[in-house]
Parts: structure tokens; sequence; C-alpha cells
């Protein structure tokens, strides 16, 4: 099977019905601008939400009439996605998601292997779900995308492998070398576990790849030096874009402080109960929550 039928099936997985409740408040929140949603991450692995929070990304055809505020829309031009908190209600239960926000286009672009900054690609290379799309050409576009970043990826990576090697330390050191370009980046065996966890998707999607890129892994290689230092300035950039992000966010993430009381109680097991009043200081808040982990113990 061609990597472009695979990611076109993979890209048309149902979401469960938590999710789907999501789906509905996101396009009711964003508009009829909503070209496509995609969902992604943990909580689609395991096919459930429970003490998870979903992970989107709604692309859109305009930042100023989704985001309906232009000091958001000029931030999420400049540097996006722009990234909110979500909650909505299901089946008598609060239902959590961290959603990113960008236009089509630029999703598209980001995940081209034009793109220097491995964010995008190395995110989406990874199994995601098409969950809603307002159009056939948004639905392709978005299919392209995915399929492009998988390309993008390993094609990126192959030049630092020493051959002969198989499909599976190719994800490994693919995955291993987008970690180190992050602001916190995990350890090595992180990526193990991931490509171990879905390792027959991995090696089918990979080995689809490598045909499409007329790449052969049982030959033997050394790594390409321009590819080592692409890598260590991808590392320096990434790691760049991700500061500026937060400080973005400190000025866009609407809804952060709900967030951050959602993975304090999550991780520390303290409670925090906020007021408008809290929600309209964020920064003095978040310093009094900080101090009141500390002294309940949530903070080792």
């Amino acid at each position: 099977m061609s990597l472009a039928a695979r990611i076109q099936s993979e890209s048309q997985a149902a979401a469960f019905p938590a999710a789907e409740a999501m789906v509905e408040h996101l396009k009711d929140t964003y508009g009829p601008g909503v070209r496509a949603i995609v969902f992604y991450g943990s909580c689609l692995r395991l096919g459930t939400d429970e003490n998870l929070m979903l992970d989107f990304y709604v692309l859109v055809d305009g930042l100023g009439d989704a985001l309906q505020n232009p000091i958001s829309a000029a931030f999420g031009a400049l540097l996006p996605p722009n990234v909110y908190y979500h909650e909505c209600d299901f089946d008598g239960r609060v239902v959590r998601a961290k959603v990113a926000v960008m236009t089509l286009g630029a999703f598209a672009r980001g995940t081209a292997e034009t793109a220097f900054a491995s964010a995008l690609w190395a995110r989406f290379a990874q199994p995601a779900a098409i969950v809603y799309a307002n159009d056939k050409v948004a639905r392709t576009t978005g299919e392209h995308a995915l399929a492009r970043a998988v390309t993008t990826l390993l094609s990126k990576t192959a030049p630092l492998m020493t051959g002969p090697y198989t499909v599976e330390d190719l994800w490994i050191k693919a995955f291993q070398a987008t970690y180190r370009a992050e602001l916190r980046p995990e350890s090595d065996s992180k990526a193990e576990e991931l490509v171990h966890a879905q390792r027959d998707r991995f090696i089918g999607v990979g080995e689809a790849a490598l045909q499409a890129l007329a790449l052969d892994p049982s030959v033997d290689a050394t790594p390409d030096q321009s590819a080592i230092w692409a890598w260590r300035g991808r590392r320096w950039w990434g790691r760049l874009l991700n500061l500026l992000r937060l400080i973005k966010a400190a000025f866009t993430f609407r809804g952060g402080l709900d967030y951050a009381a959602w993975k304090i109680e999550r991780h520390s097991g303290v409670k925090i109960e906020l007021t408008e009043r809290d929600r309209a200081h964020p920064v003095l808040t978040g310093l009094r929550l900080l101090l009141r982990v500390k002294r309940q113990g949530g903070l080792n």
C-alpha cells in the first residue's frame, strides 16, 4: 500500500464520543471559517480521554474571523499556532482539550520539506485523524500535509544514520532528534517507547515513505555532516521558537489558568478552585497558586 493510501486510511479514523462532543464545541467556537480539525496525541492512540486531555489542531481560513481578536490574530500569524484550553460538557462530566489554531495554509507549509522547524512535521508524522473537514479540498490538503510530514521527517533523519539500518531504527533516531530540538526534550528511551507501542504502524508507514523517497536502508551509509549541522541549527531554532511561543501564550492562551489548575490537580493531587477574580489577575494568581501548591506538598 502506498504512503498516500496508508495516511488517507489512517486519517479517516473515527473519534470516540467525548472527542466528537469537543469537535462540535470547537466548530461552534471558531465558526464557519473552520476548514478542518485534526485529532492526535495520546487520547487518539488510547481511544479514551480518561484522566487525560484531548489534543486538536483547528485549521481555519483566516485567524481574524476565527479568533475575533486582532491582537491574538496578529500573534498567530507571526508565530503560529495559537494555543487555547477548552472545556465542554459530555455525559455529565467535563471534557478538556488543548487546542492549537492556525490557518490551513500554514499547516500545509509547516509539514513540507522546506519547513526548517521540526514541530509540525515531527508531531504529524505520528498517527492523526482528520475528524472534520468542511469540504473535499480541505480533507485532501490535510491528508497531503500528513503524508508530507512523514517524508519530511524521515528524509531529514536518514542522512544521520549509519547503514545498514532498519525502518524502526530510523523512526527512533528521528524522534530522538526532534525531542532534542524542543525546549524540554524527552529522554532517548521515550522515542523507543513511542515506536515500539505502535511498531506495526511505524514500520508499514516507514517502508512506504522510504519507497516514495527512493531510500534504501540496507545500503552502507555514513552520517552526512551537513545534515548533522542542520539538526544542530534546528535544536537552537526550535528551542528559541518554543520560548517565544511560551511568552506569546501569556497574551493569547485563553483559559490558561484553568489549564494550569487541571495540570496541578492531575500531577500533584492539590485541587484548585478558581474564582473570576483569580482569572482577572492571571500573573498574581499563578504566583499564589505556586506558593499554595508548594505549601501543600504538591511540589518536590
